[in-house]
């Protein structure tokens, strides 16, 4: 796959701007498909499928602050932390699920 070269800081959060949403749907959708399967019964292999999940949010979450990050120019500078964007919506949202605790 090409590297496409970004000189600017403005230039690459224009990219980031466009390419981001998709790809956070996408790591979304990845820990959705994974987290739905059964963890193994064995602690290695249920350590194992945590950690994974985990590691999948945390991508999601960095994800969501370059999200965020193109978008704060955007935004009046008294607004940024009280307004949330959709993404950040959504990141809050999968964060007020609560999990069993066994799973936890």
């Amino acid at each position: 796959m090409p590297v496409k070269k970004i000189k600017t800081l403005q230039a690459l959060k224009k990219n980031l701007k466009k390419t981001l949403p998709q790809k956070i749907s996408e790591v979304i959708q990845s820990y959705e498909d994974f987290s739905e399967q059964p963890a193994p019964v064995d602690a290695k292999g249920f350590s194992a499928h945590h950690t994974a999940c985990k590691s999948a949010v945390i991508h999601a979450e960095t994800l969501l602050k370059l999200a965020r990050w193109t978008e704060d120019e955007l935004l009046p500078a008294e607004d940024n932390s009280a307004e949330l964007t959709s993404m950040q919506q959504l990141l809050a949202e999968a964060q007020a699920e609560d999990l069993p605790e066994d799973e936890e």
